[in-house]
């Protein structure tokens, strides 16, 4: 293993490199796209000169006339539902969705950045969420004591800033922690909309940051139908006591992860990927290795 550091131009180098056999990224949709885009160039017009192996002249004139496309799989950005009926235990899902949305400070493909409630139990859950995001502790991501950690750079706090008070200025209503957030640093306090609907930005875009969009619901076709209003689909969440409920909701959703009464739970054997814009291919079990093969 070569671990190679840098930015936009270093992933560009690997990219384009004539040798590479498979590409498996893992980042935003719009870089994702873009690397699809340079693959897809190279079939029908031949690599320039100074990219070549001059140290083999015969395999240089092959590729020049016949230039390499590696295998691609993509795992992409997601918009992640969870969705909580009547019947759900509520204290075990609270623990979820602040797991599911909070964790690595919302930095997750997966996230469940999108809660969706069912309006009998919409109070109740929002009181439950309101307390224990109180209770999370924002700070040094090197003390084991730290629930949420900084936002890893200043563009994407700012992109965070920036879709919360379009949330706001839709006329959605913002509940934060209390907590004093560290002086140093890129923060920003867990956080949660309430009064969001599937118009707003931030419903919609991907905010990869500590803050949920909550939304309620009546019926299960009316969740699956608002779950999958997304150019997204890479997970989602289920939380019912209803055995028969799952299957129906799971079987619906177009989602390439869905969890059941948990979240974030991965088995290394089971295929992880996503749907539409989330990418395609798998990354786990025998359906993530069949991209690395070659049938002879």
């Amino acid at each position: 293993m070569n671990i190679v550091t840098g930015a936009g131009e270093t992933g560009a180098a690997l990219v384009n490199h004539p040798d590479l056999d498979k590409i498996a990224f893992t980042g935003s949709t719009e870089v994702g796209k873009a690397i699809a885009r340079a693959i897809a160039g190279r079939a029908g017009s031949p690599l320039p000169a100074a990219t070549l192996d001059i140290a083999n002249r015969q395999r240089a004139r092959s590729d020049a006339l016949y230039p390499k496309i590696p295998k691609l799989t993509l795992e992409l950005g997601g918009k992640a539902a969870n969705i909580i009926f009547e019947d759900a235990p509520l204290d075990q899902a609270i623990e979820g969705i602040i797991s599911g949305i909070y964790f690595n400070q919302g930095h997750v493909c997966c996230a469940g950045s999108r809660l969706f409630v069912q309006e009998g139990i919409y109070g109740k859950v929002i009181r439950k969420l309101r307390d224990r995001i109180q209770t999370l502790r924002v700070g040094n991501p090197l003390d084991k004591n730290t629930d949420i950690g900084a936002i890893n750079s200043k563009p994407q706090l700012e992109k965070i800033k920036t879709l919360v008070q379009s949330g706001v200025d839709e006329g959605a209503e913002l509940e934060q922690t209390r907590c004093a957030l560290p002086s140093k640093g890129y923060w920003f306090p867990p956080s949660f909309l309430t009064g969001v609907t599937m118009s707003h930005r931030v419903a919609q875009e991907e905010i990869f940051g500590p803050v949920l969009s909550v939304m309620t619901f009546r019926t299960p076709e009316e969740a699956i139908e608002r779950a999958n209003n997304t150019p997204f689909g890479l997970s989602a969440g289920v939380w019912t006591d209803k055995g028969s409920k799952i299957f129906k909701i799971v079987n619906k959703l177009r989602a390439g992860v869905v969890w059941a009464n948990t979240y974030n739970k991965f088995d290394p054997t089971s295929p992880f990927g996503g749907y539409k814009e989330s990418g395609f291919g798998r990354e786990g079990g025998v359906q993530g290795l069949a991209a690395y093969c070659r049938v002879e």
